[in-house]
This record gives C-alpha cells, structure tokens and sequence, in this order.
C-alpha cells in the first residue's frame, strides 16, 4: 500500500513542478522580452542589411471559443521580409514581385511549464506552404534563460535561418559539401609497435 502511495504522490509533485515552473516562466518571461528587444535594436542599429528585427508577445488561442490563455504567453523574435528583387510583368503591364519572408525565433511555453526554442526558416511567398518550425532547445527551468543562454540560442537560430535564406542558400550547399568531404576521408590506422619506452623493465 506504501508504494502504490508514494505513486499516487507522484502526481501532486508533478502538478506542483508545472505550476512552479509556469509561475517562473510568467515572471521570467519579461526580463527575456526586454533583452531580445535590446538584440534588435541593437542589429536594426549596427546590421550591415536591415530588414528590421522585431518582439513579439503571443498567447495560446483557442479556435473553438476565440479565446487566449494569458498564462502561456510566448515570444517571438523575428526578422522582416527581404525582397528577392525579382519582378514579372505581363502584356498588360501588371507586375508580380516576390519576397521572402523573415525567420521566426519563438520561446513558447509547453503544457508542463518547459520552454521550447524554435526556429521557422525562411520562405519565399512564390511558395505556398509555410515550413516546419526547428526545434533548437528544451529548457526545463525558465530561470535558465539568462542572457547569455538567449545570446546563444538566437546565434544558434540565426545561423539555421541564414542557410534557409536565398543569401545563405550556397553557403549552405558548400558546408554540406565539406561535411561530406570530411566523411568520406577515412584514414586507415597504422598499427604500431613499442620499440622503446621510458618504462624501466625489470
């Protein structure tokens, strides 16, 4: 009967992790939003191309009542649109231009209070379907993400984002390129044998 007890416990643990760690991502989720707002500040300020970078505030939707949950909110640092200065134009004069849109990089909340970092590449609008959201970190403990910690996963979902992008698309395909190359040189050993030592023999 004790074990099946200390099982049945189990599940007011559990609930008591959730609810401290959803508290922890509702009070911690401001100071994140604060300093992804200084990171794009800072890249609308100093980047050398700037389709601008923007924060966002989002919360968990329910389609069947339109309603929010205000205890979930999720944040999404992103990145503008980039046109691809490519234009069509028919014999009529009407003209089509095409853009790729900006990278998402979101810190969204799971059910049970964990922070999923994911990163939606870029896509073209000549492309009807958005692609799938990467998934970058798992993080257990809001406290966790201190600035630094973000420093690093919006490096990490930047650099993903960069070989989406129509200006990383080559670069990409030359790191492939260099990661197979690696793969394939497989040096042989060399067997060797001892033929004079330090070790003083008896």
């Amino acid at each position: 009967m004790e074990k099946i007890l200390e099982i049945a416990n189990r599940y007011a643990q559990g609930k008591k992790e959730v609810e401290e760690r959803r508290a922890g991502w509702l009070e911690h989720y401001k100071d994140v939003r604060e300093h992804l707002a200084t990171i794009a500040t800072f890249l609308n300020e100093k980047a050398g191309y700037k389709p601008g970078f923007f924060v966002d505030v989002n919360h968990a939707y329910n389609e069947e009542i339109n309603g929010t949950c205000a205890k979930m909110p999720s944040l999404s640092f992103r990145s503008g649109d980039m046109p691809l200065n490519i234009s069509f134009k028919n014999a009529n004069g009407e003209r089509k231009e095409y853009t790729e849109e900006g990278f998402h990089i979101v810190f969204t909340p799971t059910i049970t209070g964990q922070i999923l970092v994911m990163m939606q590449p870029h896509y073209s609008s000549a492309t009807e379907q958005r692609p799938e959201y990467e998934q970058i970190a798992v993080v257990d403990d809001p406290a966790q993400l201190t600035n630094d910690i973000v420093d690093q996963l919006i490096a990490r979902g930047m650099e993903g984002a960069f070989y989406s992008s129509f200006t990383g698309m080559v670069a990409l395909q030359q790191k492939e390129l260099e990661e197979s190359q690696k793969q394939q040189y497989r040096p042989t050993p060399i067997g060797f044998k001892r033929y004079e030592s330090t070790e003083k023999v008896q």
